[in-house]
């Protein structure tokens, strides 16, 4: 059978995997914000260390260089912190999806179990008619034997009264 469709089936990670680059940056990004944070404010730093690296400040350059080495090592942390969890609420979202399609899955049995149900009564109810239908047919064929039997009795009362006078 097939798939029922689900308001949720665009919030899955495979659907990222279709999606336009750069609607997949947007996605990446809101699941996690403080990696793009991170990413700037080191190429912020990098940008701050060669500009004073260009003007001759050798001490305020190195001071830049550092901050771009903690930018980077946070932002790593923040990454592999933001996957950890993600991989964590994914294994749980995984879990919701099977339970959503073991419940669709069981509302289309219960559907097809209903339709079935429908059916029989369907066909119960066409045999009920049918049976009165033959029913209806037989009494009015009894009735019209009755009819003619009664017509050809007046008619011998008819003629023994007839006879008799």
């Amino acid at each position: 059978m097939s798939q029922l469709p689900s308001s949720f089936d665009n919030s899955n990670v495979e659907y990222a995997e279709e999606m336009p680059f750069w609607d997949k940056v947007a996605f990446h990004c809101k699941q996690q914000p403080l990696v793009p944070l991170g990413c700037a404010l080191t190429t912020i730093a990098v940008i701050l260390a060669a500009k004073n690296i260009k003007s001759g400040d050798k001490r305020r350059a190195q001071y830049w260089f550092r901050w771009r080495v903690g930018l980077q090592g946070a932002t790593l942390v923040v990454l592999v912190a933001g996957s950890f969890l993600y991989g964590k609420n994914s294994q749980e979202r995984k879990t919701q999806d099977e339970l959503m399609k073991d419940k669709a899955k069981m509302r289309e049995r219960l559907w097809i179990q209903e339709l079935e149900r429908r059916d029989e009564e369907m066909k119960a109810r066409k045999k009920r008619a049918e049976l009165a239908r033959i029913k209806a047919q037989e009494m009015e064929n009894e009735t019209s034997k009755i009819q003619e039997e009664l017509k050809k009795l007046e008619k011998e009362i008819q003629e023994g009264s007839n006879n008799k006078n």
